[in-house]
């Protein structure tokens, strides 16, 4: 019997409960129709939804439903919004029970009032929108009267005197607007304030000018300058910006302290301050939902400046001002994006663990240093190896007039590799130094330089059938490097120092890695050779990486005795040549490889004596070409 009486007592408890948990979800769900006056990619959007959401899922958690429309009213000047856009919303919430209404500007109101059907019109409402009345626009907000108004005056003067405040030596102002109506409103309605109150302050007004100009301007402020920006959605060029994205650039470029009127771009770039929140206007709109949708009046609901001004400013722009720890900053101001690392939060325990393991390891770490020290000349010699044949195997004709000139010229540099291996094999086996390992290492070289002749007879049918190379992006200043190492073993040969002078801007051209490379050995091997006549202790080449305009120029300069002016001109053709045993075709083939890439190959002599050898290629800009 206690059995059955229990197993009664668990029956009876679950049903109450499912009844309880179906009733509950009953009672919560909701739907919510949200019309919107303009497009879907207003930033001020985000962060009303953002508030709204947050209240409804603290009271009714994921059971609720929305509905989201938006008008994009400004398609339609004079009121010309077309009537069966909105016939179609009609139609599509006739059959859908809607329990709250809310219209968020910019001015849907009296489009809604004009098109709605009735059982829309009737609906409990929050209306929420921008408030100018306090400059004589006066906007319709109420839908009925059974409408909550949510009327958010963004206020410019209180963000400004905060700001100036903020910075008390300030003997600049500069106000950054848009070109676009609403642009313009709010600029206006700063330099009333400013002409008031501002009188012993300097103060500019940055308008109807291109994005980029206002760009430049902002890099080279004025000492003890701020920047107020309170609207920009359109430069002088009617390129779109939203507001977060325009605060963002000008806060990126500019070399004073950046202030916005709202928390639209707030953590993108300016300090912060007094400002208003469209965030804590969505949650001011979240709770009044909430007690509508539980049966309050929508008509008891009036909205404060308390209500969504609030001091916040973004830590990471107070430390670059050094205002951390400024007297300034209220009481009980919002701070974001905090950034304290655990060193610094634990900096003196942290420098005492530090300490100890320190003077514990310092003998290991010597020897793990010196072991590492090792192992990277090794890995450096083996990649010089590579690179070297990489250079040989690459460089080729691109003209078939010049294929046999090229193919005596490439295929030089790989048996002679084969003869110096071979000779050293022979060296060490007459010297009874030979052993299995070292030989096994001499012939795979023999033999990786045989597979490198057999490349460039396949490079030169290549050419022969215009096979195409993709050309990819390319670090220029890290391939000079590398070309510079593999050099170094010839320069040493020869005596030669050398030198490098590169831009310090990190550059990328378009084109084939190994080619360029292979020009730019040219010219080393050649400036290198072209000095053994002088003394040891001048032989210097530099090499050099300048930008100008959208081109960047490489450079090898010498300190030889420079281009004979009789063949000066006729460098760059065909079987042109100074040197005793050279074919005249590397030139030729580097001003192939230099026109193929779009870019000029030339050669002068220097006023204090030695030669410059230099080509030039269109730089990428973002992965673009400029």
């Amino acid at each position: 019997m206690y059995k059955t009486f229990l197993s009664s007592f668990i029956v009876f408890l679950l049903l109450t409960s499912a009844s309880e948990v179906n009733a509950q979800q009953n009672k919560q769900t909701k739907t919510i129709l949200i019309i919107f006056g303009l497009a879907p990619n207003q930033p001020a959007y985000i962060p009303l939804l953002k508030g709204i959401r947050e209240k409804l899922d603290e009271e009714f958690y994921e059971n609720y439903n929305f509905h989201m429309e938006y008008l994009n009213l400004r398609r339609y000047e004079n009121d010309n919004f077309p009537n069966e856009l909105f016939e179609s919303l009609n139609k599509k919430y006739r059959e859908i029970h809607i329990d709250l209404l809310i219209c968020i500007g910019i001015n849907p109101v009296p489009t809604i009032k004009k098109f709605a059907e009735r059982y829309l019109l009737e609906l409990p409402t929050i209306s929420m929108d921008l408030d100018f009345s306090d400059y004589g626009f006066v906007q319709d907000m109420r839908l009925n009267n059974v409408t909550t108004i949510v009327n958010m005056n963004i206020d410019p003067a209180k963000s400004i005197a905060f700001g100036i405040k903020l910075f008390p030596e300030t003997s600049s102002v500069y106000f950054i607007s848009g070109v676009m109506q609403l642009d313009k409103f709010y600029l206006s309605s700063s330099r009333e304030w400013a002409e008031k109150n501002l009188l012993d302050k300097k103060i500019t007004y940055v308008t109807d000018l291109k994005m980029q100009d206002i760009l430049d301007k902002v890099r080279r402020l004025p000492k003890k300058s701020i920047v107020f920006v309170g609207s920009f959605s359109l430069d002088a060029d009617s390129i779109e910006y939203n507001n977060p994205e325009a605060i963002r650039l000008i806060s990126s470029q500019s070399n004073a302290p950046v202030f916005g009127y709202s928390d639209l771009g707030f953590g993108e770039g300016p300090i912060g301050g007094y400002i208003a929140s469209f965030e804590k206007v969505g949650q001011f709109m979240g709770k009044a939902a909430v007690k509508i949708l539980n049966g309050a009046d929508p008509n008891s609901f009036k909205i404060t400046e308390q209500d969504y001004y609030e001091y916040v400013f973004d830590w990471r722009q107070l430390k670059r001002w050094n205002l951390l720890k400024s007297d300034l900053i209220p009481a009980g101001s919002t701070i974001m994006h905090e950034n304290i690392s655990f060193i610094d939060r634990y900096k003196w325990i942290g420098g005492v663990v530090l300490l100890f393991l320190v003077l514990q390891t310092l003998l290991i770490a010597n020897l793990i240093r010196l072991n590492r020290n090792q192992k990277l000349m090794t890995t450096k010699i083996i990649e010089s190896e590579n690179r070297y044949r990489e250079f040989l195997h690459e460089d080729r004709s691109l003209r078939l007039g010049q294929l046999t000139a090229s193919l005596s010229h490439e295929l030089n540099q790989p048996l002679t590799a084969i003869l110096s291996n071979a000779q050293a094999g022979i060296n060490f086996i007459n010297s009874n130094e030979a052993t299995p390992d070292l030989l096994k290492q001499i012939f795979q070289k023999i033999v990786d330089n045989d597979k490198r002749g057999a490349s460039i007879l396949s490079s030169i049918r290549g050419m022969m059938k215009l096979e195409h190379r993709e050309k990819g992006k390319v670090n220029l200043n890290d391939l000079i490097n590398e070309v510079l190492v593999v050099i170094q073993g010839e320069a040493n040969r020869y005596n030669t120092r050398l030198n490098s002078e590169l831009t310090g801007k990190t550059v990328y051209v378009l084109g084939d890695r190994i080619q360029i490379q292979q020009v730019l050995l040219n010219f080393l091997l050649n400036a290198t050779q072209s000095m053994e006549k002088i003394d040891a202790s001048s032989r210097e080449i530099t090499v050099s990486s300048t930008i100008k305009d959208s081109e960047v120029i490489v450079s090898v300069s010498d300190k030889g005795e420079g281009i004979d002016e009789a063949t000066k001109d006729k460098l760059f053709k065909p079987f042109i040549t100074s040197k005793k045993e050279g074919t005249g075709i590397g030139l030729v083939i580097c001003r192939s490889i230099i026109e193929d890439h779009g870019g000029k190959i030339w050669a002068e002599n220097k006023p204090d004596g030695g030669a410059k050898f230099s080509f030039s290629l269109k730089m990428l800009e973002d992965g673009k070409s400029r």
